[in-house]
């Protein structure tokens, strides 16, 4: 093998298991902000200081059982959130979601223009059924 190819190999290995392990501190060190319950489960809304602030975000969203606390695959995850605005449409913020590397966690980045009351809207679809929720929270 050509040494070029590998050392490209071993560079990409070390970046492989640099983010796996990134994912796994992000997800170990959160504290809770919200949860909700849908059915039988029970969907909190994660970050390492326990809130959101103004700009850009990580927050973890997890989904356990309600009665046995166990992680659940819940699928397909699509979050939205928005903050209303008196006399205007409301303020919008994109929330990119990725598997977290651990059953049942989804790793959440948004960034938010405006310190205020959010709201977001969390959807699932998969094999723990379909279903809705939502936060009301506020970025400080």
């Amino acid at each position: 093998m050509r040494l070029r190819t590998y050392i490209g190999l071993c560079a990409l290995a070390l970046a492989a298991v640099t983010l796996a392990a990134c994912k796994r501190a992000a997800v170990a060190e959160t504290k809770e902000i919200q949860t909700r319950l849908a059915k039988d489960l029970t969907i909190a809304l994660l970050s390492e200081k326990g809130e959101l602030a103004m700009g850009q975000n990580r927050f973890i969203i997890a989904f356990r059982s309600a009665s046995t606390k166990q992680p659940v695959d819940v699928g397909t995850v699509i979050v939205g959130s928005s903050m209303a605005m008196p006399g205007m449409a409301p303020m919008t913020a994109p929330i990119e979601l990725e598997p977290a590397g651990t059953t049942g966690q989804y790793l959440a980045k948004g960034d938010f223009a405006m310190s205020g009351a959010w709201k977001f809207e969390v959807r699932w679809n998969g094999p723990a059924g379909t279903g809705t929720t939502s936060f009301n929270t506020n970025v400080r």
